[in-house]
């Protein structure tokens, strides 16, 4: 059985008799405006007719070159044939890496240098004593003068020493 356009198209050309005709007639009753779209159709097929046939293209082989680049630069290629481009960053990815970069120097800065109390300035005399020993009866006391500029490190349960020991 022939669809609906298959009889409109037999119909517009003349095609139709009889029976077929008489039946497609009722079924068109339904359609509004059907008479000028065969109007419309046999018009264009007249222009068509008399204009129909395109200009020769003077060089042929220019334009399918031309025409066979633009389809092949629209057609989307696949994943697989793509060339990979060189890495580069763009500015935005070279900030975030110079600001990721300064925050984890400064963490490194902050974990890594103590921070304590400042020690008090000391006159150019300074010295540090320290003391020990392994015998747990041997004391050391350290005694300062800030009025006499001195330093005394006392010493008890030390064993004689000897005269002939140098001094310095």
């Amino acid at each position: 059985m022939k669809t609906f356009e298959e009889k409109f198209t037999a119909w517009v050309d003349g095609r139709l008799e009889g029976d077929e005709l008489a039946a497609f007639g009722a079924e068109l009753a339904h359609v509004r405006d059907a008479d000028l779209d065969k109007l419309a159709a046999h018009q264009l097929g007249d222009l068509l007719r008399e204009h129909g046939r395109a200009p020769e293209l003077a060089n042929a082989d220019f334009f399918n070159h031309q025409l066979m680049q633009r389809i092949e630069a629209e057609t989307p290629k696949p994943k697989a044939a793509r060339e990979r481009k060189g890495f580069s960053w763009s500015l935005m990815h070279l900030a975030w890496a110079g600001a990721g970069s300064l925050a984890v120097a400064f963490a490194l800065f902050w974990l890594v240098i103590p921070t304590g109390s400042v020690p008090p300035p000391q006159s150019e005399f300074a010295a540090q004593i320290r003391a020990r020993s392994d015998d747990p009866d041997i004391t050391a006391t350290a005694f300062r003068s800030k009025e006499n500029n001195v330093t005394v490190l006392w010493l008890d349960g030390l064993h004689y020493m000897p005269e002939s020991y140098p001094l310095k």
